[in-house]
């Protein structure tokens, strides 16, 4: 009972903060709670059960509030060095930077597997997966950074209309490209995965003495059609299509899987 107490004045401090955020507001927690403010953002976010639940927009800019229940209801106050340095590092300019490191770091490998595919020094830089892990990296960063804006990527009910057969997948999909987060996360995933498969065509010409160059090229302009490329060229030289290399390494032997 003392828990569902303080959830619903936790809600009701929430909406009067909704109804009074362009003139200034107190925010009134429940009895026992230990408030601490840190300047970290311009949102003002309250930890309920270990969940960032958003409230209003502060009428102060650079302050915050956080504070945790625990099981018995009680309020504690927030460890706020933990959470100041976390709002700090996912920010919106940190997002707009990491797009710029996924739009541009890559192309300098794409280079060097274009240019000169055979030389020793590619086959050190992209012989490995740590250029691809990287590129993950940066990745999977924008995708957290994201998660903890107030709006996230995208409303996940447009996302939904996106996998809807019955409605327009197409607008939807346009329709969520007005949204920052959700493009910097579509683009980084898309140039990472170009790599990826760029790398592979490298891998596969050099293991089997197909020039590769032109597919790498339009892999990185176009994404799958490189690949396509790839596949003709092989079958124009008579090389065919690769062997699968599947082995069954549970069993501890090298039998090629069928």
């Amino acid at each position: 009972m003392r828990r569902n107490n303080c959830l619903l004045h936790l809600f009701a401090s929430a909406m009067v903060a909704l109804k009074n955020q362009r003139t200034g507001f107190a925010f009134h927690p429940p009895r026992r709670a230990t408030i601490r403010t840190v300047r970290s953002g311009s949102i003002e976010k309250t930890i309920l059960d270990r969940e960032i639940l958003p409230l209003a927009p502060s009428s102060s800019s650079s302050t915050q509030l956080g504070y945790v229940m625990d099981g018995a209801g009680d309020i504690h106050s927030l460890s706020t060095s933990t959470l100041d340095v976390a709002l700090g590092l996912l920010s919106t300019d940190n997002i707009k930077v990491a797009f710029s490191v996924a739009t541009f770091f890559p192309q300098i490998f794409w280079l060097f597997l274009i240019l000169i595919p055979k030389a020793n020094v590619t086959k050190r830089l992209m012989g490995g997966y740590e250029i691809i892990t990287l590129c993950c990296l940066v990745h999977f960063f924008i995708v957290t950074a994201s998660i903890a804006q107030p709006d996230g990527t995208a409303p996940m009910a447009e996302f939904a209309d996106v996998f809807d057969p019955s409605g327009d997948p197409q607008k939807a999909m346009v329709g969520m490209m007005q949204y920052p987060n959700f493009v910097s996360e579509e683009w980084s995933h898309v140039l990472t995965w170009d790599l990826f498969v760029g790398r592979w065509i490298w891998m596969d010409g050099l293991r089997r003495g197909i020039f590769t160059s032109h597919s790498v090229l339009l892999c990185n302009l176009i994404g799958p059609p490189g690949l396509l490329l790839h596949w003709i060229t092989c079958f124009f030289i008579g090389k065919g299509l690769p062997k699968s290399d599947w082995t069954n390494e549970e069993s501890g032997n090298e039998e090629k899987l069928k």
